[in-house]
C-alpha cells in the first residue's frame, strides 16, 4: 500500500468540517432571521431516536480517523511488528487528542477540579476509537482486524439489550455513565450534574473503535492496487450500501440512537460515511477531477484547528458583530445575524489559510 493519502480523503474530512462550522452557523443565522421549517432545521439538531445530517458529523469524524490510521501506524512498525516507535506514536496522539477534548468541553481551562468532566468531547471519542484500531493493527492476524468490529459491536449490542432499555434514562449506557463519573470526579463535583442528560463516552468506547476500524476498512478497501479501481469502488459502494440497509431494517427492533450509539445508528453512519467517501473517491481519484477544491482542502487540511477555531467561536463571532449595524443601516435588522455569520466565516477562513501556510513555509 503506498503512503501517499488520497484526495478524497482530504475532501470528505474538508466536508464534513465545513458542514460543522460554515453551513450550520449559517442556517442557524438565516433561522434568526427569517424562519425556516421544521423539517430544514430538525436536521440541525440532536434527537433521541432517527438520524439526523447534523447525527452524521461526529461518526464522520471517527471515521476519517480510521481512514488515516493505515497511512499513520503502518510505517512506524519495526519489520511489520508494532514496537516502541509504534505505541509512543499512538500514546502521544491519544494523549494529545484527550487534553484537546477536556479544553473543548470538559472545562480544563477553568481549573477548577469540580467543575472538570475527564470525558464528553468529540476529539476524546477519536482518540479512544484510534487507540483501540492501534491495539488491532498490532495485531498479526487478519483474521482478528476483520473479526474486530464484530465482536465489539455484538458484544455492545448485547450489553444494552440485556442491561437495560432504549430510554433516555433507562438504557445501560447511560446509566453506567453515572456510575462511573462519580467514582473518578472528587466528592461533591458538579461535573455529573452539568453532563449532556443521555450521551454516554465510557460505555461507548466499542462503538468509537468500530467506527474507526471501518475508517480503517474503507482506506484498505481503496487502496489495494491488486485490485482495479473500479472494482476497488463497487466493493467499497457495496459495503457502504450493506451497511446503510441493515441499520434501517433493523432499526424497528433496535432503535437508531445517536446519543449512545446503536447498531443500528452506527450502521447507518458508517454506510453513509463509505457511499460519501465512494462518491469522491470516484470524482477525485477516479476520474480526477479536482478544480474548484481548495477551500474543501483547507478545511481537511487544517481540521483540528478549525475544529479548535469553532470551540472559541465567541471570538469569531465578536469579530462578525462589528459589521452587524452597517447591514442593520444598509438592508434591515434581519441582515445583521447574515452579516455576523458571514464576516465570522471569511475571518476564520483567513486563520486556517495562513495556519496553513505557516505549516507549509
Amino acid at each position: 500500500m503506498k503512503s501517499e493519502r488520497l484526495y478524497s480523503l482530504d475532501l470528505l474530512r474538508g466536508l464534513d468540517m465545513i458542514l460543522l462550522v460554515v453551513i450550520g452557523p449559517m442556517f442557524a443565522a438565516i433561522n434568526t432571521s427569517w424562519p425556516l421549517p421544521k423539517c430544514v432545521m430538525g436536521q440541525f439538531h440532536h434527537n433521541w431516536g432517527g438520524f439526523t445530517l447534523w447525527d452524521l458529523i461526529m461518526p464522520l469524524f471517527i471515521f476519517m480517523c480510521g481512514s488515516a490510521v493505515p497511512f499513520a501506524l503502518e510505517k512506524r512498525k519495526t519489520n511489520g511488528r508494532a514496537g516502541i516507535p509504534y505505541w509512543r506514536h499512538v500514546i502521544a496522539r491519544v494523549a494529545v487528542m484527550w487534553i484537546l477534548g477536556m479544553v473543548a468541553q470538559g472545562r480544563l481551562l477553568s481549573m477548577d477540579i469540580m467543575l472538570i468532566n475527564p470525558f464528553n468531547n468529540t476529539l476524546q471519542a477519536i482518540a479512544a476509537g484510534y487507540l483501540v484500531a492501534a491495539i488491532v493493527l498490532a495485531t498479526p492476524s487478519k483474521r482478528v482486524r476483520i473479526a474486530a468490529p464484530f465482536v465489539l459491536a455484538a458484544a455492545y449490542t448485547a450489553f444494552l439489550h440485556f442491561c437495560g432499555d432504549y430510554t433516555i434514562d433507562g438504557n445501560a449506557a447511560t446509566r453506567l455513565e453515572r456510575w462511573i463519573l462519580p467514582l473518578i470526579t472528587p466528592e461533591g463535583s458538579k461535573a455529573l450534574e452539568m453532563a449532556d442528560p443521555g450521551y454516554s463516552w465510557w460505555a461507548t468506547i466499542p462503538m468509537f473503535g468500530v467506527m474507526t476500524l471501518c475508517g480503517m476498512a474503507a482506506t484498505d478497501i481503496v487502496m489495494d492496487e491488486s485490485v482495479p479501481q473500479t472494482k476497488r469502488l463497487a466493493r467499497l459502494s457495496a459495503l457502504g450500501a450493506g451497511l446503510l440497509a441493515f441499520g434501517w431494517v433493523a432499526s424497528p427492533l433496535i432503535p437508531a440512537i445517536k446519543h449512545i450509539y446503536t447498531v443500528t445508528f452506527t450502521a447507518q453512519a458508517m454506510g453513509c460515511c463509505m457511499l460519501l467517501l465512494a462518491a469522491l473517491y470516484f470524482v477525485s481519484d477516479v476520474l480526477r477531477f479536482r478544480r474548484g477544491t481548495w477551500l474543501v482542502l483547507l478545511f481537511g487540511h487544517t481540521s483540528l484547528m478549525a475544529y479548535m477555531c469553532h470551540v472559541f467561536k465567541p471570538a469569531f463571532k465578536a469579530f462578525g458583530k462589528m459589521f452587524a449595524p452597517g447591514a442593520a443601516h444598509l438592508f434591515g435588522s434581519a441582515a445583521e445575524p447574515i452579516a455576523t455569520w458571514l464576516a465570522a466565516s471569511v475571518l476564520l477562513v483567513c486563520f486556517l489559510a495562513l495556519w496553513r501556510g505557516r505549516k507549509c513555509s
